[in-house]
């Protein structure tokens, strides 16, 4: 019988933290921390709540995409390091990070990229583009990634979150007006399912890699994130889309 696997979940308060809770394999033990929990600005926290787990998925930060630096700095920037570096001392194997498609997501505002009706698909190999400092915590935690995966050998999964809705539907036009004219007209190929959600999610716990970066968006109508990436490094093959 395989074994299961024990995964620590940050942030299993949050959104993405309840799709897990409500279908998450039993393949997978889990070990649900919100901030009353381990709070990621203490390093010592986080490594007794790592103990023993064979896994982590980091989901806690400030998810603001206009967020100020005083905001970004201690949860998602001095967060993210403590989560890796706790992992690394419990002798944690795995995290699978919570990125953002906020790290590229000035891609969004280039109007020759996107005159067609499908546009130019951004691989996760494209130059960084974040649109905020948000985007810039979550680049870090990137860079962070590799060099935990390269000089402590963790193997590191990185997930370039799409457009989580509150329903789990497909962004609805209320929610754009809320956007700039811009982004608005983009943002809907940028949703992710709350079933491809999870089904990336688990992926990453499980691939065999060393460091991944990959989109997490569902196969929408005017996608404009890659999903070759996810396919072929997770084996993962989105079920939605959103028109």
């Amino acid at each position: 019988m395989t074994p299961r696997i024990q995964v620590a979940v940050t942030g299993a308060d949050g959104r993405i933290g309840g799709i897990l809770r409500n279908g998450l394999s039993d393949r997978f033990v889990p070990r649900w921390l919100s901030r009353s929990d381990a709070d990621v600005t203490n390093l010592a926290a986080l490594e007794r709540a790592f103990a023993g787990a064979d896994a982590v998925v980091h989901l806690a930060a400030d998810a603001d995409a206009y967020a100020s630096w005083d905001a970004v700095l201690p949860a998602n920037v001095i967060g993210a390091h403590h989560v890796f570096e706790a992992a690394r001392r419990a002798g944690v194997g795995r995290v699978v990070f919570a990125s953002s498609n906020h790290a590229m997501g000035m891609y969004m505002w280039d109007d020759d990229r996107f005159a067609d009706a499908q546009p130019a698909e951004v691989r996760t190999d494209a130059p960084l583009r974040p649109d905020g400092l948000y985007g810039v915590s979550k680049a870090w935690g990137e860079a962070l990634g590799r060099l935990y995966a390269e000089r402590h050998g963790i193997v590191v999964v990185c997930l370039r979150i799409g457009w989580v809705t509150a329903d789990g539907r497909p962004p609805s036009s209320t929610e754009m007006r809320r956007e700039p004219p811009a982004v608005a007209r983009r943002a809907p190929g940028m949703w992710l399912s709350d079933r491809d959600c999870l089904a990336l999610i688990e992926a990453a716990l499980v691939a065999d890699v060393r460091f991944a970066i990959v989109n997490g968006v569902s196969d929408n109508v005017g996608r404009w994130f890659s999903l070759e990436e996810g396919r072929r490094l997770l084996g993962w093959e989105p079920r939605d889309g959103g028109s």
